[in-house]
């Protein structure tokens, strides 16, 4: 990490505007997996900015523009900025269209569904994805024969956030065969990012032994999943991991180590600015010390997760059906005062939303632009 930040600090001294595009969204790519999602977002606009302003040729066409507007959405999804990374994912999608990249608009509808996913909108989830992906079963899920064949990455994002939402929604069953699919992909064809997705899998199946009160299974799946993630400097999934961690200790009535859970996740979010860790790891911290009995600790965490709760809705427009799906959704519920969102009323998204020409890949006219050239890079779907 070193020696490539001493390079980079090499080129920028070389003062040269033409160099710096796509070592702008390499650096910005290292600040993004480091947590530092803010100056990762500022280095992928930045490198958008040069290439748009210094390259002759149409930019829209390089790599390295491909991969710098598909992270830009993802910097805005971990900052909880949902509104901007809406607007940035309509715009890329539009691009790609207009230029015939059917994989990178296919790519770009999935991270739709991401930010569908922390939105708590699971059904928009697989709404999305057999729109953008078909699948079907021949045994195990692959991709339906009628579609050009996916980047591997975006077939296991496909997946992975199928299985996501298939758990949230109860579906344990096919949540389990759709992350078992991914764990057989990802050791055919292993690629570079497969420890990114692989703390989403351990996430997933923590919860989803949890949700089914197994908890001879939930605890070391809970234990895989933080070794996992403190293996990296990713500290949004590090506070995901003690979080859950701490339920599963509650489960268990071993408050004490619930406790140690909460102060070390509390620890990995320190200095780092991760709302979608926070939100979820101060409401388990609030229901702990409920049950401690600590109600100055309980009312602090609470608000602390209010107030997170609070702003990533607010970073969507007020008639974004979105915002009033997330805030409806019986988890957020819990957590908010009925004085948080007043006049609040669940609005269902139909089915004319999600087949609109932003969420659907599927026109014959796009797979017939399916370019068999185009080259996959992990790093846009990270």
């Amino acid at each position: 990490m070193q020696a490539f930040r001493d390079a980079f600090a090499e080129i920028l001294n070389a003062n040269d505007r033409h160099l710096l595009p796509p070592y702008l969204a390499d650096a910005g790519f290292t600040s993004l997996i480091c947590s530092k999602y803010r100056e990762a977002h500022q280095s992928f606009i930045e490198s958008r900015t040069i290439r748009l302003e210094t390259v002759e040729q149409n930019p829209y066409l390089s790599n390295a523009y491909r991969v710098g507007h598909g992270l830009v959405p993802m910097s805005l999804v971990l900052l909880g900025e949902w509104g901007e990374a809406l607007r940035e994912i309509k715009d890329a999608i539009a691009m790609w269209d207009k230029y015939d990249h059917f994989h990178w608009g296919q790519a770009m509808r999935l991270n739709r569904a991401r930010v569908h996913l922390h939105a708590m909108d699971f059904a928009g989830v697989l709404t999305i994805c057999d729109s953008v992906l078909p699948l079907v079963r021949d045994p195990e899920p692959r991709h339906s024969p009628d579609y050009p064949t996916p980047f591997p990455s975006t077939f296991r994002i496909r997946l992975i956030l199928t299985g996501l939402a298939q758990a949230a929604l109860g579906d344990y069953e096919s949540a389990l065969e759709h992350f078992q699919a991914t764990r057989v992909d990802m050791d055919r064809r292993p690629s570079l990012l497969d420890w990114y997705w692989g703390m989403h899998l351990e996430f997933a199946a923590t919860d989803l032994w949890l949700a089914k009160g197994d908890l001879a299974q939930a605890r070391p799946q809970a234990e895989r999943f933080l070794k996992f993630t403190l293996a990296t400097a990713e500290h949004t999934w590090q506070a995901l991991a003690w979080e859950v961690n701490a339920r599963v200790a509650m489960a268990e009535l071993d408050l004490t180590r619930a406790q140690d859970c909460i102060a070390n996740g509390l620890s990995a979010m320190e200095g780092f600015d991760v709302p979608l860790g926070a939100w979820r790891l101060h409401a388990t911290a609030a229901e702990l010390y409920q049950l401690t009995e600590s109600r100055e600790l309980a009312e602090r965490h609470l608000a602390l997760s209010r107030d997170t709760i609070m702003k990533l809705a607010n970073s969507l427009p007020a008639e974004e059906p979105l915002r009033h799906i997330f805030l409806s959704a019986p988890m957020i519920r819990k957590i908010l005062d009925d004085s948080e969102v007043p006049g609040l009323r669940a609005k269902k998204l139909d089915a004319a939303d999600y087949n609109s020409e932003d969420f659907s890949s599927s026109p014959a006219v796009r797979l017939e632009r399916a370019r068999p050239d185009e080259t996959p890079l992990d790093t846009f779907d990270a």
